[in-house]
């Protein structure tokens, strides 16, 4: 570095004698501009600049392979995490299509003796239960249950609303607007399998909570490439307690009214509805994290095959510079 300042020095004192300019006449400030511009052009037609030139395009290439490094790292993290959410998809899918036959005998013996008793909102208290995952890096499914959550509390104002958060997601994309409408927080969800032991702890939560009626939000899975956000109601006890005429006619071997049964269903079917919900937003978490990790795969290939054309042609561009300098210095002696 000291000899290429010394050699560019003896360029500016060389170019100075070409202007007529001597050491420091009075004229130096008025023709220094262009007397450091013809020393830099004279330098430079000269090679004696050559040498920064190569650092920079080194330190191109240099930074070029270190992105290239990381964009292999990230392809390889990202086809990781596709094979283990499609591995985790085929557990969770499995689960959810077994227990389908038994919700749906449920809702049926329901919808027989009682009637539709889902999808009926009252006015009063409702409970919002919003069914999110606790990790990211799965497209928008928790987004997408925040934005239909913050749209039922902005247009209804007429009803008092509390929300239960069940995954850690949905706390983060409520709490900026809605924080003081939180009552429980429930974590760690999805970390093990669901089960139905599982499910009851978090409707044993729900029911400490005084509702007329709980709206709960969560994916169905419609296939591994679409998820629907689904806003499913389910009133309160008072509505299912009215009918409960209606088990006066069947006789029971406890000594349980009909009133005590009638709760006790209601809370199993309460139970029920959340635990299917429960393992379609687990499979639709699933299907959505494996979408999502093929695209970044994908983009992350892409990528990778442009930074690696742009490596090879600045990589060319520096053969061809020493070449020119190699066959210049031939020529010159």
């Amino acid at each position: 570095m000291a000899a290429m300042q010394r050699s560019f020095m003896n360029f500016v004192s060389k170019s100075r004698n070409i202007v007529g300019v001597n050491s420091r006449p009075p004229s130096w400030n008025m023709n220094r501009n262009r007397t450091v511009d013809q020393a830099l052009l004279l330098a430079t037609e000269n090679n004696v600049c050559s040498g920064v030139d190569f650092q920079v395009r080194f330190a191109s290439l240099k930074a070029v392979r270190s992105r290239m490094r990381s964009v292999a790292s990230i392809s390889k993290i990202t086809k990781a995490m596709k094979m283990v959410a499609a591995a985790k998809l085929r557990g969770v899918q499995a689960r959810q299509e077994s227990s389908k036959p038994f919700t749906a005998g449920l809702k049926s013996f329901l919808k027989s003796t009682f009637g539709e008793i889902e999808g009926k909102e009252t006015s009063g208290n409702h409970l919002v239960v919003a069914v999110t995952s606790d990790r990211g890096l799965c497209g928008g499914v928790n987004s997408n249950v925040v934005r239909e959550i913050r749209k039922l509390l902005h247009e209804d104002k007429q009803n008092q609303y509390a929300i239960l958060l069940c995954g850690d997601k949905g706390r983060d994309g409520l709490q900026r607007l809605y924080r003081n409408l939180f009552v429980v927080t429930i974590k760690d969800v999805f970390r093990a399998p669901v089960n139905f032991t599982q499910t009851c702890v978090v409707a044993e939560e729900i029911f400490k909570q005084k509702f007329d009626s709980v709206t709960i939000f969560y994916n169905h899975f419609k296939n591994a490439i679409s998820q629907i956000v689904t806003r499913k109601v389910i009133p309160g006890l008072d509505i299912i307690l009215k009918h409960a005429e209606t088990f006066d006619s069947y006789e029971f071997e406890s000594d349980m009214d009909s009133a005590q049964t009638l709760t006790d269903l209601y809370e199993f079917q309460f139970a029920v509805q959340l635990f299917d919900a429960l393992l379609e937003n687990a499979t639709s978490e699933q299907a959505a994290r494996m979408s999502a990790m093929d695209n970044a795969t994908r983009n992350a290939s892409e990528m990778y095959q442009k930074l690696t054309l742009t490596y090879n042609r600045q990589r060319q561009s520096v053969i061809t510079g020493e070449l020119i300098e190699i066959i210049s210095g031939a020529e010159a002696l």
